[in-house]
């Protein structure tokens, strides 16, 4: 998978959240007075990780880890998950649907780890505020689709779902990002508009699993 993770993602690294330039704007009030923006009060959540038990999760789970990012995330068999090539992105891994074309896939997770300012003790409302600024600084016409706050290895998370255009055609992004420390950690899954749902609740195992250790 290394040798074509990159390649295979370069619509998510077109929009990558890098926050280093816009942390100080965009956080500098207290963290009461902060919340991660609301474009649409829509009260659908954008992925379920009560780790509700079906059929589908009788699948063995498989187990992976970065020693270097000192974290661990567990994915349903079929998946292909592998460290990322090296990038200045922080993109850590990346985790491949069961079933799709190795060289040129449109259904994946990505994971990513972004220092933080030392000391400066981000909450998770003034990191998302950051967060979704840029993304729509990168993606002017971007809508919020659904947006909720989620657990991610039993830590708070956030998550948005928005739609995305690229070469003709739609894809619907998920992205949900946690704060642990001077670090934070997004998992942006991304599929065509037509499959999105098939590995939906894949995608909600995996991002739910995260530990950091």
């Amino acid at each position: 998978m290394k040798r074509n993770l990159l390649l295979g993602l370069l619509v998510l690294l077109a929009f990558s959240l890098s926050l280093s330039g816009c942390i100080a704007q965009c956080c500098g009030a207290p963290a009461s007075q902060e919340s991660p923006a609301k474009a649409n009060d829509s009260p659908n959540e954008p992925l379920n990780t009560s780790g509700a038990v079906g059929l589908s999760d009788l699948r063995e789970m498989q187990l992976y880890e970065n020693a270097e990012s000192d974290l661990t995330v567990t994915y349903p068999s079929g998946w292909i998950a592998e460290d990322a090539d090296a990038n200045d992105l922080g993109l850590v891994a990346g985790f491949l649907a069961p079933g799709v074309d190795m060289n040129n896939s449109s259904i994946y997770i990505t994971l990513q780890v972004e220092a933080l300012p030392e000391g400066m003790n981000l909450t998770l409302a003034q990191y998302g505020k950051a967060a979704l600024g840029n993304l729509k600084e990168a993606l002017p016409d971007l809508q919020i689709l659904a947006e909720s706050d989620i657990p991610m290895g039993g830590q708070p998370g956030h998550a948005v779902v928005y739609n995305l255009t690229s070469d003709g055609a739609e894809y619907k992004v998920l992205r949900a990002w946690t704060v642990q420390g001077d670090a934070a950690y997004i998992f942006t899954y991304n599929a065509p508009v037509g499959r999105y749902e098939e590995f939906a609740k894949d995608a909600s195992k995996i991002i739910g699993s995260l530990a950091v250790v």
